[in-house]
């Protein structure tokens, strides 16, 4: 495990998640909901999103396991459905009125909620995590697992927070331009967009 390898992997799941996708829509909807600490509080339960994938990425790289078919398509159908009901949902929620307004303890757990499986269900990650993961970690599977783990973990964690900082930073910056609604309006239907599409691209599969 060296320092180069971490920064492939760490490089390669940054320009994977920079450009903009639902997690940025997630990020967005949540700060529209709940101000910046609700944004946060998304992007932390992405983050934990992001480590479960590697996890279940890094089994099935030590194991020498391939996921079927049918498994990632049905992950892909369930993704989707869910997005397109957090957009719905999204949509239909009120906007933040105050920039800096903390929610309720079950606002915060219920926003957290959304980002975990919100990040679980984004089909970038299934993408990455099943195809491209392996291929980065091939030379040091041969180590523990608990520090190959912590190794590609904080790789993966620290790029997912670094591509989403921009986009959290820029949501509460509309937020307190007054552009809750629009932000919310926006997030929503990215929402929406991504699971519907997720949901055609299964079905034609």
């Amino acid at each position: 495990m060296t320092p180069e390898i971490w920064i492939t992997l760490a490089a390669a799941n940054f320009a994977a998640y920079l450009a903009p996708g639902q997690n940025v829509a997630l990020v967005g909807a949540a700060t529209a909901r709940g101000g910046l600490f609700g944004g946060l509080v998304a992007t932390g339960g992405i983050l934990v999103a992001e480590l479960i994938w590697a996890a279940i990425a890094l089994a099935l790289t030590l194991t020498a396991r391939e996921v079927a078919d049918g498994v990632l398509l049905g992950v892909q159908l369930g993704g989707g459905a869910f997005l397109v009901w957090s957009g719905a949902r999204m949509l239909r929620a009120p906007a933040v009125t105050v920039a800096n307004r903390v929610p309720s303890v079950n606002g915060a757990l219920r926003l957290a909620a959304l980002g975990t499986w919100g990040g679980l269900a984004n089909p970038l990650a299934l993408i990455f995590f099943v195809s491209i993961f392996p291929g980065l970690i091939g030379s040091i599977a041969d180590e523990p697992p608990a520090q190959l783990l912590v190794f590609c973990g904080s790789a993966v964690v620290l790029s997912s927070f670094a591509a989403l900082t921009p986009y959290l930073a820029a949501s509460q910056v509309l937020v307190k331009a007054g552009g809750q609604k629009l932000l919310k309006g926006l997030s929503g239907g990215a929402l929406l967009c991504v699971g519907l599409a997720a949901i055609a691209l299964g079905a034609a599969w």
